[in-house]
């Protein structure tokens, strides 16, 4: 080979690895734009935040490559306020947590209307004033009796973790074109509000959060003596057996709107301010022909996209995962102050680990997880429908 064609080689050899490194370096840039998922109302990302999102997604999409890993773990551990989870995995990154846990709270009607607090451990416990405070009037100059001191009770709430098992394809997760971000938003609040609806209206306590139907409600008044077991909700019967009946004429006559009147001013005024109805749709239905003695009707449809009716003048939140349809001894319709009436407790943030018992080739799963607690705050704060004579 003559001197001359040798080095033609060598520089044609040089340029394609010139080529080859731009190439990679354009194609990185894309792969990184197309992983961009700037939270709602925060598109100025920082810089940590920026670089913490881009080694997440890279790990996510190989999740077996040691150089993702390595990366996503130097970043965990410049995030200080991520916190530890004995569960292990990796924690996702706020940008795309954030409007993972937004889109959370709009498919949750109880995360709208209960208050939700942040808990460091799952020793959390919630303060609440039970009363005791003392008051009067008196004259200028006169004595002021002493204060009594408030009794302060502690509410609990029962925790568990919640998870959402989420399978995509290799050829998907390779695909620059593929938003895992978004995907990741998408499918994992979808799968987790669904777990969480039915645990905070129905769950046991037994790890996982507590729902204000678990036990067993009482009709007893706030004020009546003796009270009510500690802990238990008030329900107000519809006086039929297994629904709310139907109009009927006569002395007295009955309508079955009579007892949501009844749920209303049973809840003290205090509460009734910031009061909503809770029901599935299913009940919603029913209770839409509801009428008046002079054939109003009760319920009002919102002329507003995305604002909830009202009922009786209070909005009506709508949950179909958790609250049971019209039956015999069932409880299908909550009306009450939720954020002084049911509490929510959120624990280490949300965490990703990848499912190594992999059955299907070609296929990657995903372990999404989040630690929740929640219990009933006040109980005076929420009233029950209860289908029965008494």
């Amino acid at each position: 080979m003559s001197t001359e064609l040798k080095e033609t080689i060598e520089q044609l050899g040089e340029s394609f690895r010139g080529f080859k490194e731009k190439y990679e370096q354009r194609l990185e840039q894309v792969e990184l734009n197309q992983n961009r998922i700037p939270a709602p109302g925060n598109t100025n990302m920082t810089a940590e935040q920026k670089e913490h999102q881009d080694a997440f997604v890279k790990w996510l999409r190989n999740p077996g490559s040691a150089r993702a890993k390595a990366m996503v773990e130097e970043l965990q551990e410049k995030a200080v306020t991520i916190g530890s989870d004995p569960a292990g995995g990796y924690a996702v990154p706020e940008v795309i947590a954030k409007p993972l846990l937004q889109q959370l709270r709009e498919l949750s009607p109880i995360r709208q209307i209960a208050k939700v607090v942040t808990a460091a451990s799952s020793d959390f416990k919630y303060p609440l004033d039970i009363g005791g405070i003392s008051s009067g009037w008196v004259g200028e100059g006169g004595t002021r009796n002493e204060t009594d001191t408030p009794q302060l009770s502690q509410r609990a709430p029962t925790f568990g973790t919640v998870y959402a098992l989420l399978k995509a394809s290799e050829e998907s997760m390779m695909d620059i074109h593929f938003d895992v971000g978004q995907w990741l938003r998408e499918r994992g609040s979808e799968e987790l509000s669904i777990q969480e609806g039915d645990a905070f209206v129905n769950g046991n306590g037994s790890n996982k959060p507590t729902g204000f139907l678990d036990g067993t409600p009482e009709a007893v008044g706030d004020n009546d003596s003796p009270g009510r077991t500690a802990g238990e909700l008030q329900y107000i019967p519809t006086g039929v057996a297994d629904g709310f009946g139907t109009m009927e004429t006569g002395s007295p006559p009955h309508y079955p709107a009579d007892v949501l009147y009844d749920t209303v001013y049973t809840l003290r005024a205090p509460y009734r301010k910031n009061a909503v109805w809770l029901m599935n749709s299913a009940t919603a239905g029913v209770i839409r022909n509801f009428k008046d003695g002079d054939g109003r009707y009760l319920w009002t449809d919102s002329l507003v996209v995305g604002q909830p009716a009202t009922l009786c003048g209070y909005r009506v939140f709508i949950d179909d995962v958790g609250m049971p349809d019209v039956g015999a001894d069932a409880f299908p319709v909550a009306f009450g102050d939720f954020n002084r009436g049911y509490l929510v407790a959120d624990s280490f943030g949300l965490r990703v680990t990848v499912d190594d018992n992999i059955t299907v080739p070609g296929q990657c799963r995903f372990y999404l997880r989040k630690r929740v607690g929640a219990c009933v705050l006040d109980d005076n704060a929420i009233k029950l429908i209860r289908c029965s004579e008494s």
